[in-house]
């Protein structure tokens, strides 16, 4: 046996949709967001009984971890937070448009169009956008790669610690801090690209080791 991770991404929120960048800034579920996970909750009823549930220290992730386990009959079940596991802090960039952020980044690194450094930077072999946007900041805030890196490390650890050694267990994080995620287990995982939201990506730890068992899965289909 082994501990078992629903790694979950946030229902979508009101910043999401209007296309703000959301970090450690926060926005609303929306309707749509709140019934993702309902969705999802309905779909694990009966098929999986969490033995904990976390969440990062965000409001739209906790809310989405509620959701989650109320309709899938775990409502009483005690919900921690790990700060760790929050999303990217986007700094003085929290809240602007994306589209305006990632034209200020493409022209900052050289490229000819927001595609080009889309292109780059999802097939890169490090975290681009974590690096520029931290150079860029007007505040001094952002996280570079190696603070980003680095947090959801200490979040993946406090995980293991605070879960059963065998056993299920609920995690509802972010769209790139589960890329992250994904990037410390295997580096050839995946693109440098969010999972869609209320999705599940699910890992196991055995003896000291993570595997990858899925990437963005939608079970609520």
């Amino acid at each position: 046996m082994a501990l078992e991770v629903y790694l979950v991404r946030h229902g979508k929120t009101v910043f999401n949709k209007v296309g703000r960048l959301q970090g450690w800034s926060d926005s609303p579920l929306l309707a749509e967001g709140k019934e993702a996970a309902r969705a999802l909750g309905r779909a694990l009823q009966g098929k999986v009984d969490f033995d904990a549930a976390f969440c990062s220290i965000s409001p739209r992730a906790a809310d989405t971890a509620k959701i989650i386990l109320e309709a899938k009959g775990q409502a009483d079940l005690p919900l921690s937070v790990i700060e760790e596991v929050r999303e990217y802090c986007f700094g003085g960039f929290e809240g602007d448009l994306v589209q305006n952020v990632h034209g200020l980044i493409a022209q900052h690194r050289g490229f000819s169009s927001i595609e080009t450094w889309f292109e780059a930077y999802r097939t890169g072999t490090h975290h681009m956008l974590a690096e520029t946007v931290s150079e860029l900041d007007p505040l001094g805030l952002a996280e570079n790669e190696a603070q980003f890196m680095g947090r959801l490390k200490q979040g993946v650890d406090i995980l293991c610690q605070k879960s059963p050694v065998h056993g299920k267990v609920l995690l509802v994080s972010h769209g790139m801090a589960i890329t992250g995620i994904l990037k410390l287990i295997d580096s050839q995982s995946t693109l440098y690209k969010s999972v869609e939201n209320a999705t599940v990506s699910r890992l196991w730890f055995e003896s000291g080791r993570w595997k990858i068992e899925s990437i963005g899965e939608n079970l609520s289909i």
